[in-house]
Order: structure tokens, then sequence, then C-alpha cells
């Protein structure tokens, strides 16, 4: 059966994934044309709704507004749009103790991270490949995300929501096999109107952990969005969570900032710490 996961909806042209299940309204994108709508919108659905956080991505020239609106900012990539505006990841709490956050944890895990830094991955160890998914591969997907998290953001242990995915081509996901076994997943999600990409829904079966699945994973996955055009990468990883954050300090990312109680994964609220990397030959 699908676990619960909260729709992703259109308010204008921006789009905002709202529901009980994170109980917060997450603005993904916010189209230029939009800002004074989408605050109105989310003002009108506090109201009824009464989430106890607003997440709202944003490029810095529309930040001013939310500013105002009692948003606060939670993290910055410089650079983001191609223009160089920088984006903003910014929150705003109906609740305040959600707004507070085992800070000594994240600390831990990113002074832990940060030993790491730059050091790269090892390269993928004989027996093993990678590969594009397609469509077919869905079933496989869903069923290696339902047995690793046990509540997710996004509804990604649905074999239907995943071939739509696969299909739209905005999201493009990636298998690790060993032989012809899929032993890791992870997943490129596309902003064709920045160029940026981000790097999540990382999976490793048992079998597989110690091998550098992961790391494999985001150096292939580097370097094909690169060859498509995109010049920025980053996540949105589990803030007191050691291996998925060392993954990127190791893979030359940046530490943006931390989002408080962001997100509903691995069943509870957990904060996010962002981090991002410019993609040019040099840093691949």
């Amino acid at each position: 059966m699908t676990k619960r996961s909260d729709p992703v909806i259109r308010v204008g042209a921006s789009i905002i994934q709202h529901g009980p299940h994170n109980n917060r309204i997450y603005l993904m994108r916010l189209h230029p044309d939009d800002c004074d709508r989408v605050l109105r919108w989310i003002e009108e659905t506090l109201e009824t709704e009464r989430y106890s956080k607003v997440f709202a991505k944003v490029p810095a020239t529309s930040a001013p507004a939310f500013l105002k609106e009692g948003f606060t900012v939670e993290a910055e990539i410089p650079g983001f749009y191609p223009d160089g505006t920088a984006c903003f990841f910014l929150g705003k709490y109906t609740d305040p103790a959600r707004q507070k956050y085992n800070g000594s944890g994240v600390s831990e895990t990113l002074e832990i991270s940060w030993q790491r830094a730059g050091t790269g991955h090892p390269p993928l160890q004989e027996g093993f490949s990678i590969r594009e998914a397609s469509g077919s591969d869905a079933k496989s997907l869903a069923e290696i995300y339902a047995s690793v998290f046990p509540t997710y953001p996004f509804p990604i242990d649905d074999p239907d929501y995943i071939s739509d995915l696969i299909v739209s081509g905005d999201v493009r996901f990636f298998l690790l096999l060993y032989g012809d076994e899929i032993v890791a997943v992870s997943s490129a999600e596309l902003d064709s109107s920045s160029k940026t990409v981000e790097m999540t829904d990382f999976a490793t079966l048992p079998s597989a952990r110690g091998a550098g699945a992961a790391g494999a994973l985001l150096a292939h996955m580097e370097g094909n969005v690169f060859k498509d055009g995109f010049h920025l990468a980053y996540t949105i990883c589990r803030g007191e969570e050691p291996p998925v954050n060392i993954l990127f300090a190791r893979g030359g990312y940046h530490y943006a900032g931390t989002l408080p109680n962001n997100t509903q994964i691995g069943g509870g609220f957990e904060s996010m710490n962002v981090w991002y990397k410019p993609l040019t030959s040099g840093s691949l």
C-alpha cells in the first residue's frame, strides 16, 4: 500500500506542495509573475489548514516580499539562476516549537562531513554498473524505496508515480546494478528554467552498503546533467545523518544552511541540510 504524501498543485504558474503529512506548505517553484498571488494563497491556506510551517524556495529578487510577511532565510545558494541571482530557502512558522531543532546533532554531522570535504569518491568497484531507469523499472524502484524509507515526503513507493515522473522527463532515475540485480538508486530532478538539478532519492540496499554506491551514482548523475546544459547541482538532505552529508561534502558540495524540522521522512519530522555545487568541466 502506498504511504501517505501531500499533493502537488499549481497556483498560477507556480508549483506548491501542501498537506498534513508534512504539515507544511512547500513552495517548490515560484514563477516571477506570481509573487503577490502566491503570498495571498499562502496566508489564506494557513488560516484554513493551520499548517505549522511554510517552506519557500525563491529567487533573491523575490525574497523581500516574503521577508516582509514574516519569512526568514534558512539557506542560500549563490548563482542559482542563469543570470547569477541567488536562491533563498525561506521558512515561516505558525508553531514556534517547530522552529526549534536539535542543533547539536546537525552541528556534529556537519563537522564530521567537513573533515572529509573534497576528498572525492572511490571508483566504481568491479561487477557494478550504472544505467538510467526507464518506465519498466518503476516497480523495482518503488519496491526499493518502500523497503528503505518508513515515510517519505513524496510517494516514491508508488510505481505509477515514478513512471509518470520518468515519462515527463522532469526527473531522471539512475540504477546501480551488481550483475543484473538493482542494489542502489537515485534521482536527478531537473529544473529547465534555472538549469539546476536536485540530487535526491538515494537508496541503497543493505547488500551494497559500503561499496561506494551513492558516490558512484552522484558522480554519474553530475556528468549526465552537465552534458545536458545544467550548471548547478544541489541537495536537501537529512541533517543528522552523517553518511549522506559526507557523500556531498566529499563530492565538493558547499553547505548552504539548515531547514529546521522541515520534512516528514524516516518516521518523523527531520531538519534538512542544503548543499550545492556549481557544475563545470573542472568540477566533475
